[in-house]
């Protein structure tokens, strides 16, 4: 059986998107006779936490390395009185809300102290202090294993900086997989044009050094093909994010007794639900039983950032915050559910990205309520058959959709259970046999150069 170091920053019991990708890939590797273990960072207590999954992978395959931790310091500044209340909010003389300015101000949703001071200091982010532990684990463990390959995913980007360094000390084979572009991700904060550029040398560093690129969106490869022309384009591969079919298992559980829509995972960049909230408070605004029966839920780390436009709104009855949620509670909260929210906003670069929910909440078979601009995730919508799409800046739009929603809902003619058409493509398993495809590729090339270099001699 061939044996793969993952160099993931994110694994159980760190929690959040970042560790299912790997977490996914670990599980099914096996039934393709790879062997996989991992590179991870030390739990730390100022990141969400997950569930270990006892069942997946033995603890004595997980290495898990000592990380330097800016958020420890960072942490102890307070910050309190810099943070936005309800009563901040951009308002008019009579002391209402204006919208016309909150609209703006809210686009996307403001960047924090915290993180605005991270990405000044560290580079490529915040996880850098775990680079140097790392690295010597790393080492150690492929002097004791001999691996086949390496396989490093990003966020955070140190995770390509470790593999870099292990994949020069040892030679063994190399495969980055991007879950979200870097230099040119319009999403992240680049302080400066100095940092971006930087970070920008930086990637140049880890795509020319690996044996292979992999992206989870057919436009992210494409860019990468577009900036690194000079590259051979087999070097750069694509498989999407997914779900696990075990996580979601028969029967569907019960609704709750409410008309329920729920948002789970973070907003991020211009993922803002400033347009979602005025398009709720006007729907119900206009219909007062309804109003008595909807509920939505915010299962998510960013309730600092979202509480005062819901007090401000006047939503605070009808909007609840559940915190972060391990990855099990996140999944029943979905099924759980009538409506899926989904934001993506209007900010290019939109257009490319396939949020990694996007694959559960086709999973947890509910209908989409999607704010989202032209571009992949719209067309895999539209083909999937489960999204009911409106323009991410109209809170009109939102209104008139959540008005259908609630009336299907309420005449029983809102489907529970809506199987997407395109499901298959994006389990697990599925998508393993497309890692493991890339990984023999990526050992056979090298194989390929190796005898080359031999003949020329």
């Amino acid at each position: 059986m061939k044996k793969v170091l993952f160099v993931s920053y994110y694994y159980p019991p760190l929690g959040g998107v970042g560790a299912q990708r790997s977490l996914r890939f670990i599980k099914y590797l096996p039934v393709y006779d790879w062997e996989p273990y991992v590179l991870t960072a030390d739990p730390s207590p100022f990141l969400p936490a997950d569930e270990v999954p006892s069942d997946i992978l033995p603890e004595d395959r997980v290495v898990r390395a000592e990380v330097m931790e800016p958020l420890h310091w960072i942490s102890r500044f307070s910050l309190s009185n810099l943070s936005t209340t309800a009563q901040a909010l951009p308002r008019l003389d009579s002391g209402e809300l204006n919208l016309r300015v909150l609209k703006e101000e809210y686009r996307e949703l403001p960047i924090s102290w915290k993180s605005r001071i991270r990405s000044w200091l560290f580079l490529p982010d915040d996880r850098i202090g775990w680079l140097p532990d790392a690295t010597r684990e790393g080492v150690a463990l492929t002097r004791k294993i001999p691996f086949d390959c390496i396989v490093s995913t990003s966020a955070p980007y140190t995770a390509h900086l470790v593999a870099w360094r292990l994949a020069r000390r040892t030679s063994i084979p190399w495969v980055a997989d991007f879950r979200d572009l870097w230099s040119t991700n319009t999403f992240l904060y680049f302080p400066t044009s100095a940092h971006q550029r930087l970070n920008a040398f930086l990637e140049k560093v880890v795509v020319e050094g690996a044996d292979r690129i992999l992206t989870c969106t057919p436009l992210f490869k494409e860019d990468f093909l577009q900036r690194y022309s000079h590259m051979p384009p087999d070097r750069f591969a694509m498989i999407t994010n997914g779900f696990d079919p075990a996580d979601y298992p028969l029967p569907h559980p019960d609704p709750y007794p409410r008309f329920t829509i729920s948002y789970v995972g973070d907003f991020y960049g211009p993922q803002t639900p400033i347009f979602f909230l005025l398009g709720l408070k006007k729907f119900l605004d206009l219909n007062p039983k309804a109003k008595e029966n909807t509920q939505v839920l915010f299962a998510g780390p960013f309730q600092s950032r979202v509480k005062p436009l819901v007090e401000g709104l006047g939503l605070e009855n009808e909007v609840r915050f559940l915190g972060f949620l391990p990855h099990e509670h996140s999944v029943a909260v979905m099924r759980r559910s009538h409506v899926l929210l989904l934001v993506l906003g209007e900010k290019q670069g939109g257009e490319k990205i396939y949020p990694a929910k996007l694959f559960e909440y086709l999973a947890a078979q509910k209908p989409i309520l999607a704010l989202v601009p032209d571009g992949l995730t719209k067309d895999l919508l539209k083909e999937s058959g489960v999204g009911f799409v409106v323009q991410p800046s109209s809170e009109d739009s939102v209104a008139a959709a959540l008005e259908k929603l609630y009336q299907a809902y309420s005449d029983g003619s809102l489907f529970s259970v809506i199987e997407p058409a395109t499901l298959p493509f994006f389990d697990a398993k599925k998508l393993t046999r497309d890692l493991v495809h890339v990984l023999e590729e990526t050992l056979e090339s090298r194989k390929a150069a190796r005898i080359f270099m031999e003949r020329r001699k």
